[in-house]
């Protein structure tokens, strides 16, 4: 059987999405499964041994009118609606075709639809992915018996470049952290100040080397951290692509971020991963958070009084965000790196930690 796994958007919600290909391979080994993911995603999934086939699209449809008739798919799996897609794959004739009944057209479009209401957040991203893709096993598994956590597999040669950026830029440490403050609007995001903060404390620990990194959009807030941190780390803020990028990743020890593609796939690389969430539901660490023994997220301990947007200064804890101290996220990193519990914060902060 022939298969199309379509996730077309962010990078960090197709890591949330690695989960579908290991666990559906190893449920149907003889499957032939096809992934669809946007051009600038597709270093994270090219490697991937669970896939046959690794399309990419950039929403010319004629184009995936064509793709589609060529490869003649036995059934697709949107793991996020979109309608040109849906639409496209029932002119194509896929004989079965799931996807979340999210909108009215998905309804018409998709012939083994599921009904999740994500925006309830009540459960993890990655959850809802396998959920979809149980479907595709005609309804004989319910629920995964052992459900995989995301896992990026990186060619060798892009994890002995990461290697050599660290020789050749933290000759020396012992411990490497990035901090990577941006992200693409999709949440609340924590100050520049207080991640220059946390920069600063790293950086100032015998053995260890602290870098700014950040795509060519967050170059504004990695400017402002570096230079709120005094000059003690390094800003590399639009230095590499993605592919390199993941090198530089799995080479380093540690990543501090907010709710952001960065700290989703550092996690997948196994590598330490320490986040800062909003408490609003759709964007909170239930649904949101990073994945792994190895992965922790602090938010406010505030209970959001909203459900999808974020009320601003009407709300009566605004900001939010300032209830995680600083001093948490530094012990949370030291004990992500030590791999020890992380201590409770100081008294008076108001957070949560999961």
């Amino acid at each position: 059987m022939k298969v199309l796994l379509a996730r077309t958007d962010r990078l960090g919600d197709l890591v949330l999405t690695l989960p579908v290909f290991a666990w559906l391979k190893a449920s149907r080994p003889d499957w032939e499964l096809h992934a669809l993911v946007a051009p600038a995603a597709r270093p994270l999934v090219e490697a991937d041994p669970h896939l046959a086939a690794v399309h990419v699209w950039d929403g010319d449809v004629k184009a995936l009118d064509r793709l589609l008739a060529a490869q003649r798919y036995d059934a697709a799996a949107l793991l996020l609606y979109r309608h040109d897609v849906a639409r496209a794959l029932r002119r194509a004739g896929v004989p079965v075709r799931v996807g979340p009944l999210s909108r009215l057209g998905s309804w018409f479009t998709l012939n083994r639809g599921v009904r999740q209401r994500r925006s309830r957040a009540v459960r993890h991203e990655r959850d809802y992915n396998l959920e979809l893709a149980a479907r595709l096993l005609d309804g004989s598994v319910d629920e995964p018996a052992a459900w995989p956590e995301p896992r990026i597999h990186l060619a060798p040669e892009l994890r002995e470049a990461g290697r050599r950026f660290r020789a050749a830029s933290a000759p020396g440490a012992a411990t490497v952290a990035l901090i990577h403050p941006g992200m693409g609007g999709s949440a609340l995001n924590w100050a520049p100040e207080r991640f220059a903060a946390v920069a600063a404390e790293l950086a100032a620990r015998p053995g260890w080397r602290v870098f700014v990194t950040g795509g060519e959009g967050d170059r504004p807030v990695s400017a402002a951290v570096a230079a709120a941190a005094g000059g003690v780390v390094e800003d590399l803020t639009g230095r590499f692509g993605l592919s390199d990028f993941l090198g530089v990743l799995a080479a380093a020890d540690v990543l501090v971020a907010p709710s952001t593609g960065p700290l989703h796939m550092a996690a997948a690389l196994d590598v330490p991963v320490v986040g800062v969430y909003p408490p609003l539901p759709v964007q909170s660490i239930v649904r949101w958070g990073p994945r792994g023994d190895r992965a922790r997220a602090l938010a406010p301990g505030s209970r959001c009084p909203a459900r999808l947007r974020c009320r601003g200064e009407r709300c009566p804890y605004w900001n939010c965000m300032d209830e995680v101290p600083v001093e948490a996220v530094v012990a949370a990193v030291l004990a992500a790196v030590n791999d020890t519990e992380t201590p409770p914060p100081a008294p008076g902060g108001r957070m949560e930690e999961r």
